[in-house]
């Protein structure tokens, strides 16, 4: 037969084991944060990978020997302030966020 002492001495063990296996440092808590993070991990992946395709396609517009002069134009307006002569170019005060 058991004695009180050693179930007692059982019960500890595996309410110890217990307690890390759902808030030790590899435990059940810190797995589903893991998981979240490795989410917004992905996210940010895939917002970057956008990022990368968008700028290798403006790479291929801009390479010589195959320029597109539309967005080379379009770049000009947009970046320089670049306009034809005779344009009315009518300036409006920027919004910002704080307002």
């Amino acid at each position: 037969m058991v004695s009180r002492l050693q179930a007692l001495g059982l019960s500890l063990l595996v309410l110890y084991f217990a307690f890390h296996a759902f808030a030790g440092e590899k435990g059940l808590g810190r797995w589903t944060d893991a998981q979240i993070e490795l989410e917004t991990r992905k996210t940010e992946l895939a917002d970057i990978q956008q990022d990368i395709d968008r700028l290798r396609v403006d790479i291929r517009r801009l390479t010589p020997g195959s320029v597109d002069p539309d967005y080379v134009e379009a770049l000009a307006r947009d970046k320089l302030a670049f306009v034809y002569p005779g344009e009315i170019v009518l300036l409006t005060p920027e919004r910002s966020s704080a307002n």
